[in-house]
């Protein structure tokens, strides 16, 4: 196969190899997908297409992460001074997955 490949061959299965390849791709025009630009290539790079889109799936926004002080804030209140760290995480996460449950 080194014919093929010229001295050396490439291995794609390391990530180093694989983020080097990605930097050597053209820049994406912006009225693309990034997400969509991924999914096309988990062939070629398939280590650092899924770190790319586990992270672009981050939302962009505080909008969640304020919800969830807000909520926090309803349960502690001061009638509810007492309540141990672990028992507010628990009813934070049942109040904002209640949805699931229904």
């Amino acid at each position: 196969m080194e014919f093929l490949y010229g001295d050396e061959m490439i291995d794609m299965n390391d990530p180093k190899t694989q983020f080097q390849g990605y930097l050597a791709e053209p820049q994406l025009r912006f009225d693309l997908d990034p997400f969509e630009w991924w999914n096309t290539r988990t062939i070629k790079y398939p280590i650092i297409s899924e770190c790319a889109k586990k992270y672009l799936t981050i939302p962009a926004t505080s909008v969640n992460s304020e919800r969830c002080f807000s909520t926090a804030g309803n349960i502690v209140t001061p009638k509810r001074s007492c309540l141990l760290p672990e028992n507010v995480n628990t009813l934070v996460f049942l109040y904002q997955n209640r949805h699931l449950i229904d």
